[in-house]
């Protein structure tokens, strides 16, 4: 029995020119879509039925029989389907036959589906591609089965020449060709991890994934293999001696046990920031380090304990000043009195001095980038720092972390602050949006109300070294420390950052429009992100008003 090729299997029709059925179809599918739970199936929906637009737009060509053969035939890619479900590569969930990419041009089993009717006849290009596919497949799947064992020497340089061979095919291909092995070879590889690794990156430069990371429609696979390819670009920089935590992933990749001498040598913020990362955006690195020592490292009580806390997460260094003073204070009293009253007296004031000063250090670092302490803060802003400097000293009775209220201070700044200061602010809120959209919840409506207070943005280590530097702007301007007034700020966005917002989006005017009027609107924080962007994209056309508004 035939089946339906994609965009029709989405949308549940077969191939027409009817525009109006697609849009019947579309609009039937959204009303029984949860926007709020299926964001990407909602993004898939849309991709179809612009899709089908499309076709039916297109003249009279043979579409209708390509609708019912094998995609992987029509494209030249060879036999791309599989209908056994018992296929299980050892992915859990990303083996689900749910999945959107089920329905896309390509499957990934080297089985051929059988039908009655023959198979187009194929360019000599095509039969090129579909030599090389199945040679890729070959490498993925050996003797047919999959594997999770890293491919040989061999195996490597077949399989990238194979996957030259299909690149330069698509280079050459018309769009719907290209767009079939852009999917295809984003579902075999997801499927096939980590034995795709070394094919990934090429691939990635050929069809720009990571273009789509963090985006509303990016597709499953993508959103897989691009944490992958994140997580090898990390695991490249993090081996590098420059890079901040190369001290802590070194220590945690020697084996055994870490002692005295090894916990002074690592700060135990970079150990806990460490692995922290790791197992929240690349957690197959954490095999790469040493089991025995990652455990002695918590069992020291720092990681375990959220050293990441500012003030908190340096206690090995704290508690190096109090030994030391202590050690002084033994000294004194063994060499008995001096005839001066406070000769043998503890030096208190001298260690409570030390230990602020180590915390504010801390924060500062924190909030402004490695090196930047809490006299430079001052030098630059003498009234923030007042109040920074009363946050950090009451720690956890601190109504907000020093990082969210500085945070909070660059979406106030907008009252005072100058073009240039607006366009930072502009930087920053797309870094935010950027970071609040990859989280689940309602992140991103709490950033769009500024309600930052324990927002946890997750930001990459790229990202908070672009905040630091960014703040660090907005501190030397001294708008950190404007005394933000309420109310709501209006004002009236251009037609052609309209039609930017339109391109950016994708979304039609309407929605465009309810979604700018509507703060509780679904679409409201991809339309906040576009507006960021198109702003970015040309600020010297922006009117000031729009800029302040951000």
């Amino acid at each position: 029995m035939s089946r339906r090729a994609f965009p029709w299997s989405r949308l549940g029709i077969d191939p027409t020119k009817d525009t109006g059925a697609i849009r019947k179809a579309y609009a039937d599918i959204l009303r029984a879509t949860n926007l709020d739970d299926d964001i990407a199936g909602y993004a898939e929906l849309r991709r179809a039925r612009d899709h089908a637009l499309w076709l039916a737009a297109q003249p009279d060509v043979e579409e209708e029989s390509a609708g019912e053969e094998d995609e992987g035939e029509v494209y030249g890619l060879g036999s791309l389907d599989d209908d056994d479900d018992d296929d299980d590569i050892g992915l859990g969930d990303w083996d689900d036959a749910d999945y959107p990419w089920d329905d896309s041009p390509s499957a990934q089993h080297p089985d051929p589906v059988s039908g009655d009717d023959p198979a187009p006849e194929l360019t000599e290009a095509q039969l090129r591609a579909q030599a090389a596919w199945n040679t890729m497949l070959d490498v993925l799947y050996p003797d047919g089965e999959p594997s999770e064992e890293a491919v040989t020497h061999e195996q490597l340089e077949t399989g990238l020449a194979a996957l030259g061979v299909l690149i330069a095919r698509a280079e050459e291909a018309d769009l719907l060709e290209h767009d079939a092995l852009d999917n295809a070879l984003g579902e075999l590889f997801a499927r096939t991890w980590p034995r795709s690794a070394p094919f990934v990156e090429p691939a990635n430069e050929a069809f720009h994934w990571l273009g789509e990371a963090g985006a509303l429609e990016e597709r499953y696979a993508l959103r897989f293999l691009n944490d992958r390819l994140k997580g090898m670009r990390f695991h490249e920089k993090v081996q590098q001696p420059g890079h901040p935590l190369h001290k802590a992933w070194a220590e945690l990749s020697r084996p055994g046990r870490a002692g005295f001498v090894d916990r002074l040598r690592v700060r135990r913020l970079d150990i806990h920031r460490l692995l922290t990362g790791i197992r929240e955006r690349y957690p197959e690195l954490e095999s790469l380090l040493d089991a025995e020592r990652v455990r002695s490292w918590e069992n020291g009580g720092g990681v375990a304990e959220g050293a990441s806390n500012a003030g908190r997460g340096f206690g090995g260094a704290l508690l190096f000043v109090v030994l030391f003073f202590a050690l002084m204070r033994g000294v004194a009293a063994l060499m008995g009195p001096t005839g001066d009253d406070d000769a043998g007296k503890p030096p208190l004031a001298e260690v409570e001095a030390a230990l602020k000063t180590a915390e504010l250090d801390i924060a500062a670092d924190r909030v402004f980038g490695k090196g930047f302490k809490f006299a430079d803060v001052r030098a630059a802003d003498p009234n923030f720092a007042k109040t920074f400097e009363a946050l950090v000293s009451i720690a956890d009775k601190a109504p907000i972390e020093p990082i969210d209220y500085a945070r909070t201070q660059a979406i106030g700044a907008s009252q005072v602050a100058a073009n240039n200061e607006l366009v930072v602010r502009a930087d920053l809120k797309s870094l935010w949006l950027n970071a609040a959209r990859r989280l689940p919840g309602d992140a991103c409506q709490k950033l769009m109300r500024g309600d930052l207070r324990k927002l946890d943005l997750k930001l990459t280590d790229k990202e908070q070294s672009r905040e630091q530097a960014l703040l660090r702007q907005l501190l030397e301007a001294k708008v950190l420390s404007n005394k933000a007034e309420g109310g709501e700020t209006r004002y009236t966005i251009p037609g052609w950052l309209i039609e930017a917002m339109l391109k950016r989006s994708g979304l039609s005017e309407e929605r465009l429009v309810a979604a700018l009027r509507n703060p509780d609107s679904p679409d409201r924080c991809g339309v906040e992100f576009a507006l960021v962007e198109a702003v970015r994209a040309a600020p010297g056309k922006v009117p000031k008003e729009v800029l302040k508004g951000l």
